[in-house]
């Protein structure tokens, strides 16, 4: 190869860099807008912030405590206040009493900002992810940069994210574990250790948030199971599955170790024993077994086997808790509905006699619509495979891909509608995902069973949704070449009805006042809002 030309390809690749970079930091700027902005308002605890605010009193107390989910999202909303301390003067103490507050029992100038401050942070961190695992399916800076809309206006994200609440955390984490998920699978038969590694890592912080996050392990099963199968007939198989079990080791160790040092940290940052006077030290309390209550009198050092009766007794505590949740809510909807946005929750509403504000757990009707649409298109694709009854048009060559070598892949000329996916690739990936949503929603119908359930336990089958339809917008246009000369028209109005979808239930989002007559229009599409 010439100087020359290697010196343009070096150009080339510098280029395309540093649009990358200005994508993800359009993306960030956008989602900071949306995610951090006026926080503190309204200065009221917002659905479960009322248990949540107590929970992070006493990690700032240093109490020891327990709590209905694993500790790592309590303990990063600890540190969001303890970093940005807005409440400096304020006597807290009192939040922390119970396991739950009134918000009339929150002391007077209690501001939320500090509260709502990580999991915005991590709303943010969450888009720029969202943004590498879109340019990681279609390997187009443009249809990544369309495609991040999906989550930067996603009207429910918002106004779950803006809350001190723990789900900005698990979307986060899961995010990163799949963006390992999609470029190890474009990988085909050969494994890397080191996103092995974060794959496991990221989804055992996902568990460590949130337990039901769990279900996420079947991607790293599919992974090795697509290896194994790739090399069945041409690798040596006692070296196959040598290197599948190595593979498994990797992921399984990286979860355990990120939940260890998870549980490690809030033991070890937690010191003093539960206050036997308050409602909260009780209800601890009857679940702290001798090794973990000698360590909190100082009777023992931290050890692994204090950390291990520590986890042993938050598990127990969750697993109680879990049996008192009742199975009915007014609130609540069944996990069937989800896919069509039933069940839109309203966490506050303030009323000034004539107009009134809310904050309604309603999501981009857009964004909805598309991940359903996705959804049933690739299970519509996948079903027709083994018969071979869609006809597929050449792709040029000069559209197909070059094997990734990175963990976010670098942009090559984009394909149809960006997306320049090896069809085996991308059809292996319609798959993974798809069944992967088929377990998460039957894992949650039978959970549905058992305790009440919420829209926002969606989220993670939402993004899967996001994340096949780039996938079924190039099965499209590699059946109808018509779509690849209208890509920019496709993307472009995407983008405008995700921006009129989030403007419509923006007021909803934000806590703005409506009229009666402004409100009722929101109900136009579906009942969103009962409206005051």
């Amino acid at each position: 190869m010439s100087l020359s030309r290697t010196r343009g390809y070096l150009a080339a690749g510098a280029q395309r860099r540093t649009g990358v970079a200005a994508a993800a930091a359009l993306v960030a700027l956008a989602a900071s807008v949306n995610f951090l902005a006026g926080l503190g308002r309204p200065a009221h605890p917002i659905w479960d912030e009322s248990y949540y605010l107590t929970s992070v009193e006493r990690y700032e107390e240093g109490i020891a405590q327990f709590a209905s989910h694993p500790p790592l999202g309590l303990a990063l909303i600890a540190a969001g206040d303890a970093l940005l301390h807005p409440n400096r003067g304020i006597d807290t103490r009192p939040v922390g009493w119970d396991k739950q507050i009134a918000g009339e029992k929150i002391p007077r100038g209690y501001s939320f900002a500090g509260v709502r401050l990580a999991p915005g942070v991590f709303a943010v961190l969450g888009a720029v992810l969202f943004f590498a695992l879109m340019l990681a399916l279609t390997q187009s800076t443009l249809a990544a940069l369309a495609l991040g809309n999906l989550y930067v206006f996603e009207n429910a994200f918002i106004v779950q994210f803006r809350a001190a609440q723990l789900d900005a955390f698990q979307i986060a984490f899961v995010l990163a574990a799949l963006l390992c998920f999609v470029v190890s699978a474009r990988r085909g038969g050969r494994s890397s250790p080191r996103l092995e590694l974060l794959f496991g890592v990221a989804f055992g912080l996902a568990v460590a948030v949130k337990v039901n996050a769990a279900v996420l392990a079947l991607l790293g099963a599919m992974l090795i199971a697509r290896r194994i199968g790739i090399g069945w007939r041409s690798a040596p198989r006692a070296r196959l599955l040598l290197a599948a079990a190595r593979d498994g080791a990797v992921m399984a160790g990286g979860c355990l170790a990120a939940i260890a040092a998870v549980f490690t940290l809030h033991v070890a940052i937690n010191r003093l024993p539960p206050d036997p006077a308050s409602p909260a030290g009780r209800k601890d309390l009857a679940f702290i077994s001798s090794p973990y209550s000698a360590y909190l009198h100082r009777e023992r050092p931290l050890s692994p086997a204090v950390v291990w009766a520590a986890t042993r007794d938050y598990s127990r505590f969750m697993t109680a808790d879990f049996k008192g949740v009742p199975r009915t809510d007014p609130n609540g909807s069944k996990p069937l509905d989800w896919p069509l946005q039933r069940g839109a929750i309203n966490y506050r509403w303030d009323s000034t006699g004539k107009q009134t504000a809310y904050v309604q757990l309603a999501g981009n009707p857009v964004g909805w619509l598309l991940g359903l649409a996705a959804l049933v298109g690739a299970l519509g694709l996948i079903a027709a495979l083994p018969f071979r009854r869609l006809p597929i048009a050449a792709v040029p060559r000069a559209e197909l891909p070059r094997a990734p070598t990175t963990l976010v892949p670098q942009p090559i000329t984009p394909g149809p509608l960006g997306a320049p996916l090896a069809r085996p690739e991308r059809r292996a990936l319609m798959v993974m995902l798809a069944l992967q949503y088929l377990v998460f929603m039957a894992v949650h119908v039978y959970l549905g069973t058992q305790r009440v359930m919420y829209l926002y336990h969606y989220f993670i089958a939402l993004l899967l949704t996001f994340c096949l339809v780039p996938l079924v917008a190039a099965e499209a246009a590699e059946r109808w070449p018509v779509l690849r000369a209208w890509r920019a028209v496709l993307l472009g109005a995407m983008c405008l009805s995700l921006w009129a979808g989030f403007l419509f239930y923006a007021p909803l989002t934000f806590h703005w006042y409506l009229t009666h007559g402004q409100c009722e229009w929101r109900n136009v599409l579906q009942h969103i809002v009962h409206c005051q």
